[in-house]
């Protein structure tokens, strides 16, 4: 099976797609009008990346990458994940082979917050792991030896 680095090292998987990442490229996405079938032509794409900076080689690289069923256009996920590529790839990484299973994800999607009666209590237990926020009962945090 292919490894695929991190390309900040340790065990993060930097290939994932964030929670804000995919927000901030969904609306990128809707700037460029997309079709009402939810696509992008490959020459609103190709105006757009050529705003990185990137030689076009490059950004051809990545559009083959991230059109993942070779159609010659992109939806919203094949957007995110060029845009993701692209951000990496500025940042002086290489471009992966092929592309990794973890972008490959459909995106996460958060459940809607817990509500507590009368707005008590909320913040309580509440960790923070990479955009994501688990909610616990305090109960479930205290150790107790024995």
């Amino acid at each position: 099976m292919a490894q695929f680095p991190t390309p900040f090292g340790g065990g993060l998987d930097a290939w994932v797609i964030s929670l804000d990442e995919r927000a901030k490229h969904d609306q990128q996405f809707v700037s460029l009008a997309p079709s009402p079938a939810g696509y992008i032509t490959g020459d609103q794409a190709r105006n757009f990346f050529l705003q990185s900076g990137l030689p076009p080689p490059i950004l051809a690289q990545i559009w083959a990458l991230a059109d993942m069923n070779n159609d010659g256009k992109m939806d919203m996920h094949e957007f995110s994940i060029a845009m993701k590529l692209i951000k990496l790839k500025l940042q002086g990484h290489p471009l992966p082979p092929s592309l990794p299973p973890s972008m490959k994800q459909p995106p996460l999607t958060l459940p809607p917050p817990p509500t507590a009666p009368f707005g008590k209590g909320l913040d309580k237990g509440r960790v923070h792991l990479n955009s994501l926020e688990a909610s616990f009962p305090p109960s479930a945090l205290i150790c107790t030896a024995g």
